[in-house]
């Protein structure tokens, strides 16, 4: 149980690699606070870890508003205490019809463009921002950032590509902010990955994706104690087909 004791919070629990790394988590002991603006879809993720024998607190929130992830910080460190370990893994490349890709920038709706920073990089920052104290205080902690990898670039969908490279520069930077703390910050980067949303809109990479388990393996090692001198890192994983 390499978690044992902690208290860890998982943004875009409601399914894919977010799910993945939350049951994971709780399966090492962690209690996890899954977070997510999927309310029904957070719900079966909290049974299957309770399933198991795992502890989940399911918040819905919208990562968009500021206010929503304020009152999220707030009720967390109200109602579970100061949070060890931080898993930003939320973001957003479709909705519910269409992939956000493919479409250059000059056709590219404002507002979605504003959607997929806001989550993607915005929300990750505020977060920290109010839940990183706790960990100060305690001089202990893990925060871990999902990112992506991009093996055609980032033409087409810019906005999305932007979020992940910025969310990668925010993670060395706080890395070398909280260092003194003992705080360690870390990036996974993944090849395509077999979720949910891949299978709908992209069937034919589905088959030969990365398994969610395999990148919340990975989590899991960089949130506990075996990781402690490792910080700063964007590591990439990549199914053995990928090139």
């Amino acid at each position: 149980m390499k978690l044992e004791g902690k208290t860890a919070l998982v943004t875009g629990a409601s399914t894919g690699i977010g799910r993945e790394i939350a049951k994971a988590i709780a399966a090492q002991g962690a209690r996890v606070c899954l977070v997510s603006r999927s309310e029904g879809k957070l719900e079966e993720t909290r049974r299957l870890i309770e399933n198991e024998g795992g502890s989940a607190w399911s918040y819905r929130a919208d990562l968009r508003n500021e206010h929503e992830i304020n009152q999220l910080a707030s009720d967390v460190v109200s109602g579970l205490g100061s949070v060890d370990i931080l898993a930003h893994v939320a973001g957003v490349w479709h909705n519910e019809n269409i992939v956000y890709a493919g479409v250059p920038l000059v056709n590219t709706p404002a507002e979605q463009i504003k959607e997929v920073l806001e989550v993607g990089i915005l929300a990750p920052m505020l977060l920290t921002r109010s839940l990183v104290p706790g960990m100060i205080a305690k001089r202990a902690g893990k925060i871990l950032a999902i990112s992506g990898t991009f093996a055609s670039g980032g033409a087409g969908w810019l906005h999305y590509y932007v979020s992940k490279l910025a969310l990668e520069h925010f993670i060395v930077g706080l890395s070398q902010e909280l260092r003194e703390f003992e705080i360690q910050a870390n990036c996974i980067s993944p090849s395509d990955t077999d979720t949910e949303a891949l299978q709908k809109f992209f069937p034919d990479d589905a088959r030969t994706a990365l398994s969610p388990s395999e990148v919340a393996k990975l989590a899991v090692f960089l949130l506990s104690n075996e990781a402690d001198h490792v910080t700063g890192q964007c590591v990439v994983i990549k199914n053995k087909s990928a090139h």
